[in-house]
């Protein structure tokens, strides 16, 4: 058990930079940027891109908390994000006035700072990327995103979805990585004029990492000017500690445990002040970090709870990092989530099982901590260690959402399909539901969303929306001009093949405006292949380049098709007209139907009936996602997964055949809607089973809700892993858990300031409930209950 006095300084950190810490908004580093962009307007993107970076991080504040005992923040002030005007200043001008008052994740702002931001802004309508991809995405594309059809993803913000490669970092310092490009600048040779982007690449590469190493250098200098002012003589000597670990790290290899965690740290908080993505990757943590752990114990240097409080200050720090984002994406990406994830467990280079001393110590800090982020993966194969599996499960009792359990069955599988070899897809990590390799993959995941149901709706009238009559999709023929059930199959497939499509062209051309416009030097520079390219990552420098496209909402376009299959086509009990004038009415005046419509079977109750449609309609989505190259080489893989843009599309869709009504929440990810699964735990896993997982290349995604009290007893954690074994050997890619009442959520939303602390898994994330929208708090609520675990 971790010391009293470790536990006091992680819930003072935790009080003092998440709890008690409002949000804000500071202009600083849309400042910084502006300046530097003026100063170096004539260099090429790459290099400007890099002298911003230095400019940022020679003249930023430096933040470092009373107690933390290793240091770095990406602004001035926790849970403080950054604005990058490079990147979106039109939408972040649309959304000034709004940030402190919308309903979802609101940001304070001082109408000083705004009035200083907005000048900023201003300058940069011309020139950001927002501006730039504006005009990229089609009238057909813009269309379908107003009608709640699809999304396209990075039009103003930055890609994340990557792992940089930590151990060689590690191993290599940012010196020996200056190394290798100072060689291959040495060495080249141009043949073309294209061969010159390569120079300013390596050239703005070795300017990053240079300019990190000066800002690890003014963080030792900081720390050491607050030791020479420090009263206290134990804090004294946290910060020279502090200072003299600055002075080695990120620059020269880590030669311990402290080292390796403080340059892991500074080097993530680097990449995301570069270009504040989402999803930047803390990978396998337990694997590139045990020598340092090991070597360290056996010299009797570090005790386990002293790398218990060390990691726990990781889950505090992570927290404190939010990300700025519009007010439509906070309602798809509801709960400030960053998708910080770290991987345990899993397979070696052999496929022997990677669990070690550190899996569980990590699992503990996670613990101490009880924050939502960074969020933890579990990586279940057939030889895992019981003990490091029960003890994942016996975290999972906490209810703090994680660890989510990763099928490595499934998962290295799909990773040998993407083109990977045996012993790179054994080293995945994982992001969201999503896998990747560190240093090798950038299998980005933002391409877009596609609405299910109401693709399904369009198909049923000719591709118009029943609710509004507007003309959303292709032409595809009405219900009633359907002689039987496949061929309205056959019109969704249609529909869902015209919404892909658009997200395709449009994501490309996106992507290549990020390639031309915002590449990233320093995250590239510790990529694994691209200083051998001389290719930023937006350009494909990476060794697997892959385009993610989500499919919204699959059980209640499986529920949806099941109805009209059954009532229309099946049964006849109620005619193609009828049930159109029902779904444009919301079901008023024809509760009969509804009833019918309610009855027919659900997804989730192990009934094939509507569980092989659920499959059909996943291999309608993926088949469409996969024939798509990408713009950086590599092609695009599907996802059934959905964050919280079930609940936005779900908003702005009318009712469905299935009985749900207008505006009401899809299904979350891949799992069964709300209340319907009545058949048990048990016979959901059945029925999400028979999706095929492995065609969903990206990942799919599985919440379940289990009552406390299912997990009250002694041996549950027993249980609980022997749950996990069977879903796993069914084949599926991943599963999580709310551990959480349903009437403790009510109480929550009635009573908020009495529930900060209490998290829920939205999706692949945590996050405090009390900071959701109410919109997705009840679908949460919603979301069936287990009250036994058969």
């Amino acid at each position: 058990m971790i010391r009293e006095e470790s536990v006091k300084r992680i819930a003072g950190m935790k009080e003092r930079m998440i709890t008690n810490c409002p949000t804000e908004l500071l202009p600083e580093r849309a400042l910084l940027v502006t300046e530097a962009y003026k100063l170096y307007a004539a260099e090429p993107p790459v290099l400007k891109r890099a002298y911003a970076l230095r400019h940022i991080l020679e003249n930023m504040t430096l933040f470092i908390d009373d107690e933390e005992l290793f240091v770095g923040h990406n602004s001035p002030k926790p849970r403080s994000p950054i604005a990058c005007p490079e990147l979106g200043a039109r939408w972040i001008l649309a959304d000034l006035d709004n940030f402190a008052t919308r309903p979802a994740d609101s940001i304070g702002i001082t109408d000083e700072n705004k009035k200083i931001l907005r000048e900023c802004l201003e300058g940069w309508q011309e020139a950001s990327l927002d501006s730039v991809t504006a005009g990229l995405v089609s009238a057909e594309a813009r269309s379908a995103i107003a009608e709640a059809m699809i999304t396209v993803g990075a039009q103003g913000t930055a890609h994340g979805n990557i792992a940089v490669n930590n151990k060689k970092l590690l191993e290599k310092g940012l010196r020996g990585i200056i190394d290798e490009i100072e060689a291959k600048l040495a060495s080249f040779k141009p043949r073309c004029a294209a061969d010159g982007n390569k120079i300013d690449f390596w050239r703005a590469a070795k300017l990053s990492c240079e300019a990190v190493i000066a800002f690890a250098h003014r963080y030792a200098d900081e720390a050491q000017r607050r030791a020479a002012a420090c009263s206290d003589p134990v804090r004294r000597e946290e910060l020279y500690e502090i200072a003299a670990v600055l002075k080695r790290v990120p620059e020269f290899p880590a030669a311990n445990f402290r080292e390796a965690l403080q340059s892991v740290w500074l080097i993530y908080v680097v990449t995301q002040i570069e270009a504040d993505p989402h999803a930047m990757l803390l990978g396998r943590f337990d694997q590139y970090m045990y020598p340092y752990y090991k070597n360290d114990v056996e010299a009797g240097r570090l005790t386990d709870d002293e790398a218990v409080e060390l990691l726990a200050h990781i889950w505090i720090k992570c927290t404190a990092i939010i990300k700025l984002m519009d007010s439509v994406t906070t309602r798809t990406f509801a709960g400030f989530p960053l998708f910080q994830n770290i991987t345990l467990g899993g397979q070696g280079p052999r496929g022997e099982d990677a669990c070690n001393e550190l899996t569980g110590l990590i699992m503990e800090a996670a613990a101490v901590a009880r924050v939502p982020q960074p969020s933890l993966s579990f990586r279940y194969h057939n030889k895992v260690d019981p003990d490091a599996l029960l003890k994942a499960c016996e975290t999972i009792k906490l209810g703090l959402g994680y660890p989510a359990v990763m099928n490595d069955n499934c998962i290295i599988p799909k990773h040998l399909i993407r083109g990977a070899t045996l012993e790179e897809a054994r080293g995945y990590c994982m992001n969201c539901v999503e896998s990747d390799i560190e240093g090798a993959c950038d299998s980005r995941s933002n391409g877009g969303y596609v609405n299910l149901p109401k693709a399904f709706l369009l198909a049923l009238n000719d591709g118009a929306d029943p609710a509004t009559g507007r003309q959303a999709g292709p032409h595809t023929g009405k219900l009633a001009d359907f002689k039987n059930f496949e061929e309205l199959m056959v019109a969704f497939e249609s529909q869902v093949a015209y919404f892909v499509e658009l997200i395709v062209r449009a994501y490309d051309l996106i992507d290549g405006a990020h390639a031309a416009h915002a590449p990233e030097p320093f995250t590239s520079a510790l990529l694994d292949d691209c200083i051998e390219t001389g290719l930023t990552r937006q350009e494909g420098g990476v060794r697997y380049n892959f385009s993610g496209i989500f499919g919204v909402g699959l059980a209640s376009a499986a529920d949806a098709m099941a109805a009209v299959r059954k009532v229309i086509f099946d049964d006849g009990s109620a005619s193609p007209e009828a049930l159109l004038n029902a779904l444009r009415d919301d079901f008023a005046g024809a509760p009969e139907l509804k009833k019918l419509c309610e009855a027919a079977p659900k997804f989730g109750n192990d009934d094939d009936y509507a569980d092989l449609l659920a499959r059909d309609a996943s291999h309608i989505f993926c088949k469409e996602v996969v024939q798509y190259p990408c713009m950086r080489g590599g092609f695009y893989i599907p996802e059934l997964h959905s964050v919280s843009t079930h609940v936005y599309f779900g908003e702005l869709t009318g009712a469905t055949p299935d009985g749900r009504p207008a505006a009401t929440p899809f299904s979350d990810g891949a799992s069964p809607v709300g209340g319907r699964d009545r058949n048990g735990p048990t016979a959901a896993v059945c029925s999400m089973s028979k999706i095929d997982h492995m065609e969903v290349l990206q990942g799919v995604l599985y919440n379940q809700k289990f009552s406390p009290s299912v997990l009250s007893a002694p041996n549950s954690a027993a249980l609980l892993a022997d749950y996990v074994r069977a879903w796993c050997d069914l084949g599926g890619h991943h599963i999580q858990f709310n551990i959480v009442s349903s009437d403790d959520l009510k109480e929550a939303q009635r009573q908020p300031d009495d529930y900060r602390d209490l998290i829920v898994r939205v999706a692949g994330y945590s996050a405090y409930f009390a900071e959701l929208n109410e919109n997705t708090q009840n679908e949460i609520i919603a979301r069936t209950e287990y009250e036994e675990m058969n």
